[in-house]
């Protein structure tokens, strides 16, 4: 099984114009320029591991509202197992409007949703027996209002205490308090603020700096996004760095979790090659931000991209 936590979902709506022009109206009249899905960090990349042929994979965490219903519905509708603890609280909801001539990209982000602190007690109980029989968890994305900054330090343990490793994708102090308990791969992300454990990050150097601190603090691993390309920053101390040749992007939506998905499928066929696993993962996320698709459809375009990708080691 694999097992992937998302505590904060929401439902992505895109909507795609020819152009974006504000304080005017919008008409949509076809359905190939309106999507409805399931989102969140964790989720998508559960949905590109169903596409990618895995049979057994779950998402853990909190819906909530009538649209938590739909917003299951949705889920369960791709294959993934559903365990999740429903709140009160309405489920998010996200905007997305994508432009086409020129190609401009506007993200509305709602943090509206809250959890109650009985509701968290309920969702570690359900994760510690959630996890039994899982090969691979991936903890991913921010925490909704109501949610303690230590849950994901308290997740991993629970992990570790099973002789599980865990991939983790977050920021911020979420992030800062997980690192204590060591998690095997993490990827930052710069979603809320521009920092790194509360420093900002600004130039190269901060960048190589963010990496190499994460690694002291706790990370064995770190894949770090950096502009177009990413910083990987492997066990031994090394740096690469790592880019896609010319590119189209499209669509931003739905890239990291692609990556994030292809770098377990790898690691899962060939083992744990750090370098090659960020190739073929790079290769997924090029994929999904040269389309307007937010998923896989197979290993054929991960391989089709692949070749694109070029790692440098860095002297640093």
């Amino acid at each position: 099984m694999i097992t992937t936590v998302t505590l904060n979902p929401a439902i992505d709506r895109e909507y795609f114009v020819k152009e974006n022009k504000p304080k005017s109206h919008q008409y949509l009249y076809t359905e190939r320029d309106i999507k409805v899905s399931p989102g969140g960090k964790g989720l998508l990349s559960a949905i590109n591991l169903r596409k990618l042929g895995y049979s057994d994979v779950q998402n853990i965490g909190f819906v909530g509202g009538r649209q938590g219903l739909f917003f299951e519905k949705m889920v369960q509708e791709h294959g993934i197992t559903t365990n999740y603890i429903f709140t009160e609280s309405e489920i998010r909801n996200n905007i997305f409007v994508i432009s086409r001539e020129p190609v401009t990209y506007t993200h509305y982000n709602d943090y509206s949703y809250k959890v109650e602190p009985g509701d968290v007690e309920n969702l570690i109980k359900r994760f510690r027996r959630g996890i039994v029989d899982s090969d691979f968890i991936m903890i991913s994305g921010s925490i909704p209002e109501g949610v303690n900054f230590s849950i994901y330090q308290r997740l991993i343990q629970i992990c570790h205490e099973a002789g599980k490793d865990v991939y983790l994708h977050a920021s911020g102090e979420v992030l800062n308090r997980a690192l204590e308990e060591r998690p095997k791969v993490v990827v930052p992300y710069f979603k809320h603020t521009n920092k790194i454990l509360d420093k900002k990050i600004v130039n190269d150097d901060d960048y190589i700096w963010a990496g190499k601190k994460l690694q002291e603090e706790g990370a064995e691993y770190v894949m770090m996004p950096f502009h177009c390309s990413r910083l990987l920053f492997d066990k031994d101390g090394d740096v690469y760095k790592l880019t896609p040749r010319d590119f189209c992007l499209r669509n931003w939506l739905g890239a990291g979790e692609a990556y994030n998905a292809a770098f377990f499928d790898y690691v899962y066929q060939h083992g744990f090659d750090f370098l090659e696993a960020n190739k073929y993962a790079a290769g997924a996320a090029l994929a999904i931000a040269e389309s307007k698709d937010i998923f896989l459809a197979d290993r054929a375009m991960i391989k089709e991209k692949s070749d694109n990708i070029i790692i440098k080691k860095l002297e640093v």
